[in-house]
């Protein structure tokens, strides 16, 4: 299993990537943490985030995991073997909007299924990341709360994540303006008795195998 980890984009660490994945640059972009954005907000942040992850070296396409809501889980699974793609990229915006959509498209399983067979990498920020554990519900304070999921959706939230990690990822941790929740995430995190992550913008996790490497933004 494959993850990179990251508070902001690809942080300082866009060659260790690049090395992680190898030579298949294929990747899906899913972007439904943003789903609770204006509409051309949302899609500013979308193209922005392509761009990065293009001018990283990878060939990249959104996923709006939307278009799978009301499909069979088989019609996305076929997409995501023939495209076929070495990185599975998740952007940052709200964990609850986007382990739901993960939940009902069956995204979750296909990304498990393909990390099982060491096919592909999963990285993400900011929420992106934080989804990679489990016990999501620790990040209640996120900026959209948790009941306000079914006004997107329709259904309640997931408040669990991937479980691909123990560890739970606090991002933006050197922003002033999050320090307070910073520290109640750091909070939540202990009351379970987890290991919190805590990252700078820059800073990333990476994990190969049993392998897990934090790296600090110079």
């Amino acid at each position: 299993m494959k993850l990179f980890l990251s508070s902001q984009d690809l942080g300082d660490f866009a060659e260790d990537l690049r090395v992680l994945v190898g030579e298949n640059r294929k990747t899906l972009l899913i972007t439904n943490a943003r789903d609770y954005k204006e509409s051309n907000a949302r899609r500013e942040r979308v193209a922005e985030k392509l761009q990065i992850l293009q001018q990283a070296g990878f060939q990249a396409q959104e996923l709006d995991l939307r278009n799978y809501f009301t499909k069979d889980p088989a019609e996305l699974s076929e997409f995501v073997s023939s495209y076929n793609p070495g990185l599975i990229y998740s952007i940052g915006g709200n964990v609850f909007l986007l382990a739901t959509a993960l939940a009902i498209s069956g995204m979750d399983d296909i990304i498990r299924q393909r990390l099982e067979e060491d096919i592909t990498v999963y990285a993400g920020h900011s929420a992106g990341a934080m989804v990679a554990s489990e016990d999501i519900e620790v990040y209640e304070r996120d900026d959209l709360k948790v009941e306000e999921v079914g006004v997107y959706y329709g259904v309640e939230s997931i408040t669990s994540g991937l479980g691909l990690t123990d560890g739970y990822i606090i991002p933006h941790a050197n922003r002033p303006e999050r320090s307070q929740i910073t520290k109640f995430h750091q909070d939540q995190i202990a009351k379970i008795d987890a290991k919190p992550i805590i990252l700078n913008d820059g800073d990333v996790c990476i994990i190969d195998g049993k392998h897990q490497t934090i790296k600090r933004a110079k």
